[in-house]
């Protein structure tokens, strides 16, 4: 996920990730700061997942384990 926020800040998207959950891994990207815009019908009404420049700063500034 790091990468992918890196990834969106060097195409100067500002840290923006978007992206649709499995229900299994919705608690994982909320837990990350991802925003939930609420059930896509066109994509098997997966929930859909969006994090902010806010939030992907606070990610990509956090301490590596």
């Amino acid at each position: 996920m790091r990468a992918a926020v890196q990834v969106s800040i060097e195409a100067e998207f500002k840290g923006r990730v978007g992206l649709h959950a499995l229900p299994q891994a919705e608690s994982f990207y909320e837990c990350h700061g991802f925003a939930c815009l609420g059930k896509d019908p066109d994509k098997e009404n997966l929930k859909y997942y969006e994090l902010t420049p806010e939030a992907a700063d606070a990610f990509i500034n956090r301490r590596k384990p």
